[in-house]
């Protein structure tokens, strides 16, 4: 199993962004975490099981500031997919030659068991990319222990798929394919699809030059008659499909 879990966003503004997203999206905040290691604040809204976070770095050394200094402004930040197997995941970052940058070690958040790993975004391509393991398989430790009750579905039903835009988009899909263990399509407009558990991942051409970037996220809308709408959060597309 792997799916989408979470995808963060990262802002200069997350007030301006929090508004944004209960006003168009009709979801609810859920979580923030405490001060910690990554210098930054952030708040968790549940989309159904899935997750959309948007953050903002408290400090000039935190990785997300470097993100906001070299993208020149907000943009996708990071793409968390469940797996059932991390070792067998971890073991082919390796074979790829994909550095773990930050190793969340077994432990028990919130009730739930959870586990992880961060990739360099330089060795995937498109984002930072985490692969986390939860026990039970239905919690999520990053939204705190009550987000069950605060669910709301009026508009989206959850996340279900991403894309990410690349300059050499063949050797972005067919990274990403191996790392997933997954099989990749082609489509007509030049565009690559890896199928994931209940989601997708999308890699779309990009200029020549232009760095590999997480630039949209889609969400399964409630009323149908809403799919084809798009909301910008952060810089990033939010699709209803």
């Amino acid at each position: 199993m792997i799916r989408i879990r979470q995808v963060a966003l990262c802002t200069d503004d997350i007030w301006l962004e929090e508004q944004a997203i209960v006003s168009t999206l009709g979801v609810a905040g859920v979580h923030r975490d405490p001060p910690n290691v990554f210098e930054m604040r952030n708040v968790v809204f549940a989309v159904g099981d899935t997750f959309l976070e948007v953050l903002q770095p408290t400090a000039d050394s935190a990785p997300s500031a470097r993100f906001l200094s070299k993208r020149g402004g907000p943009g996708g930040y990071m793409l968390i997919m469940q797996v059932d197997d991390l070792d067998a995941a971890r073991d082919r970052a390796e074979t790829l030659g994909i550095r773990v940058v930050y190793d969340e070690p077994p432990a028990r958040h919130h009730g739930v068991e959870a586990a992880a790993i961060h990739l360099h975004p330089a060795d995937t391509g498109g984002a930072i990319m985490s692969l986390d393991r939860m026990d039970p398989v239905d919690g999520w430790a990053w939204a705190g222990r009550a987000w069950q009750g605060h669910v709301h579905t009026d508009v989206v039903e959850r996340i279900v798929g991403v894309e990410l835009r690349s300059a050499d988009v063949e050797a972005l899909a067919t990274r990403f394919s191996a790392l997933v263990d997954r099989p990749c399509s082609i489509g007509d407009a030049g565009d690559w699809t890896v199928g994931l558990d209940d989601s997708i991942v999308r890699v779309v051409p990009g200029r020549s030059g232009e760095p590999d970037q997480l630039v949209a996220v889609e969400m399964l809308a409630t009323d149908r008659s809403s799919a084809g709408s798009v909301h910008v959060v952060a810089g990033t597309e939010i699709r209803l499909v």
